[in-house]
């Protein structure tokens, strides 16, 4: 595929360029010489484990040549969508910095919540608080999740993610949750704004079908998608919408892109 269109990379992180913290061979040089070539970089991430400045500062120390502005991820603008929304009250699972962050323009409210944030909570899911939620929910909370997720890897293998919980309480309430993360159309919309090019310049290079290739190709993208991380071929091939060109890993980008 030709793509002397390209003026710019959105790029997922976990998966594609580590796998579970520890980076994939190459990476580095990689974004290095993509940026000597001229192309800018946004990373997109659903990492909803810690706050976009943390991320940032978790990266730099990785040895991933970025600035902090070139960080989006769900958790900011999570908050944003409760204020724009008019929430005035939220119950946030999430981890402390998280807490924190929303609690600073949010009020918390475990007992009534007007919404129930969904994040990263690890090993904290049972059935005893899904009940929790489920009560809630019924009563009118309005969950919001920071992705939909369906699954993640870690070092050990695979990892249900929080997309199944949310989806598991959609259904037993008969209700509909707000996805703010990927592949929601409009995390790719907020993120071609702050690249500031057009959707048909940009490619997103990611290892999973649904939230990077999926939702980048809704919103008009070229994807990429790369064969480390939590890529299966069964996925793909069954999924409805394929991506534009799949490789081995991130690091055929240098090869595949020529100079600006």
């Amino acid at each position: 595929m030709d793509l002397k269109h390209i003026n710019g990379i959105l790029c997922d992180l976990d998966g594609v360029l580590y796998n579970d913290g520890v980076l994939i061979e190459g990476v580095v040089d990689t974004i290095k010489a993509l940026k000597q070539k001229g192309y800018p970089f946004l990373f997109v991430t659903n990492t909803s484990g810690i706050t976009s400045h943390e991320l940032f500062h978790k990266l730099e120390k990785m040895g991933i040549p970025l600035q902090e502005d070139e960080v989006l991820s769900p958790p900011l603008a999570t908050r944003d969508y409760l204020v724009k929304h008019n929430f005035k009250n939220a119950q946030v699972l999430a981890s402390s910095s998280i807490k924190e962050m929303i609690y600073e323009k949010i009020e918390q409210n475990i007992e009534n919540p007007e919404a129930i944030v969904v994040g990263d909570i690890g090993k904290n899911w049972d059935y005893e608080l899904m009940n929790e939620l489920f009560l809630k929910v019924m009563n009118g909370s309005k969950v919001i999740g920071l992705h939909h997720g369906r699954f993640w890897k870690a070092s050990e293998g695979l990892r249900i993610d929080i997309g199944a919980f949310i989806k598991g309480l959609e259904f037993a309430t008969s209700t509909t949750s707000v996805c703010i993360g990927k592949p929601d159309k409009s995390f790719y919309e907020s993120a071609i704004q702050k690249i500031g090019l057009n959707a048909s310049e940009l490619l997103m290079i990611g290892d999973d079908i649904i939230g990077d290739i999926q939702g980048a190709k809704e919103a008009q993208l070229t994807a990429i998608q790369v064969k480390t991380g939590k890529y299966r071929k069964e996925l793909t091939e069954k999924a409805i919408v394929q991506p534009d060109i799949i490789v081995d890993d991130f690091n055929i980008l240098n090869t595949l892109l020529e100079e600006l």
